[in-house]
């Protein structure tokens, strides 16, 4: 604990200390672990399922039981980034696991990078797109490996709707084969799109119908987050009104990410033995304005002018968002013909800066919303 400044943690590795509940989702899916079931995990960005995996995959009976990987694929958009991924993972961890030679006699369609890190002083292996060049041989010859570890493993993959969206039409259908081959491999795969991932497993006519258990993350309770946000305080001489806890949970919807940046703040400008009230809402969120204003002028700068005036319009609405080609709306705002709204609409919504929400468009991001509210 002496190395942890602000217990208030925004990565998704969180030290058992500072990981707040989630008592009930870590004993389910330890348990689908521990019986091996696939798992399909869905839960809206930023909610906590990669910290909530990590934390799975810490504990000491995981750690000493299972060979676990984590494997983010929402940069990949083919089959070859797929598996560039995938092995720079599995080479990366399986040096630490202390399997790295038997891995690495079983994989021949690629041979990895020796990458030294001088701020370590540590030599990793490493594998980058150029040194794919046969995906579907190396995605077969690393689950091969892995299939072969004395240790049952667990492999996460991350934002798995992405595969959907692969260049290559099998892709579902390769990667089920591949991996319902396995018979020491447990996945656990995770989307944050929810129609999008109930439709790969849901689905009578999509090759991976019913190769999971379904599993939903839903936010932490109110009273639970509060709990632990006073208990975070007092563990370091420090003090926060219980109101100030409830009203940021409450502005951003419970949202895990969110309430953890906005108490990580107010633990910040919080002096030891102190106390931070409610009233001080304000400062609070300006500062975190404040922190994240370059990125969102850099990014706001990049958009078309279409889609600035359409973000902006978005920003003035409620947080249910608008129908973005209502008469009503493209009216209210002077944004011209609806078809070329769409079109700005379809940039955006492919980086993620707009998303649905029942048939309405909403800027995902509710800071990046407030602070467009000041452009």
């Amino acid at each position: 604990m002496s190395d942890v400044r602000n217990p208030f943690i925004l990565t998704p590795i969180v030290p058992e200390p500072f990981f707040c509940d989630r008592k009930t989702e870590t004993d389910q899916l330890c348990k689908h672990i521990r019986n091996g079931r696939n798992v399909a995990l869905f839960a809206p960005r930023r909610l906590g399922k990669t910290g909530l995996i990590r934390h799975c995959f810490s504990l000491d009976d995981i750690k000493r039981e299972y060979n676990t990987f984590m494997v983010d694929i929402y940069s990949a958009g083919s089959m070859k980034e797929f598996a560039a991924l995938f092995a720079k993972e599995v080479f990366s961890r399986s040096k630490m696991l202390g399997v790295g030679d038997k891995i690495m006699r079983g994989i021949h369609s690629i041979t990895p990078k020796i990458e030294y890190n001088e701020l370590t002083s540590t030599f990793s292996l490493s594998a980058g797109m150029t040194y794919v060049q046969h995906p579907e041989k190396t995605l077969e010859e690393i689950l091969t490996a892995l299939d072969s570890l004395s240790k049952p493993c667990v492999v996460a993959i991350d934002e798995f709707q992405k595969v959907g969206e692969f260049t290559e039409d099998n892709a579902e259908a390769f990667l089920r084969s591949a991996f319902m081959n396995c018979s020491n491999v447990t996945f656990v795969f995770t989307g944050s799109i929810s129609h999008s991932l109930n439709n790969m497993f849901k689905s009578p006519d999509k090759p991976f119908y019913n190769s999971a258990v379904m599993m939903t993350l839903g936010v932490i309770g109110k009273e639970a987050y509060r709990e632990f946000a006073i208990r975070m305080f007092r563990m370091f001489d420090k003090d926060v009104d219980p109101a100030l806890v409830d009203r940021c949970y409450e502005y951003f919807g419970g949202v895990t990410w969110y309430n953890q940046l906005l108490m990580n703040e107010a633990f910040a400008q919080t002096d030891r033995g102190g106390k931070i009230m409610a009233s001080d809402f304000g400062s609070i969120y300006d500062a975190i304005i404040a922190q994240q204003s370059f990125s969102y002028q850099d990014f706001f700068s990049r958009f078309s002018f279409k889609q600035k005036a359409l973000l902006v319009a978005l920003s003035r609405e409620d947080r249910e968002g608008a129908s973005i080609t209502s008469q009503e709306f493209l009216s209210k705002y002077g944004l011209g013909a609806a078809s070329s709204v769409q079109t700005a609409c379809s940039a955006l919504r492919k980086n993620n800066f707009v998303t649905d929400n029942s048939g309405k468009k909403v800027i995902s991001d509710p800071i990046f919303r407030d602070w467009l509210r000041q452009v």
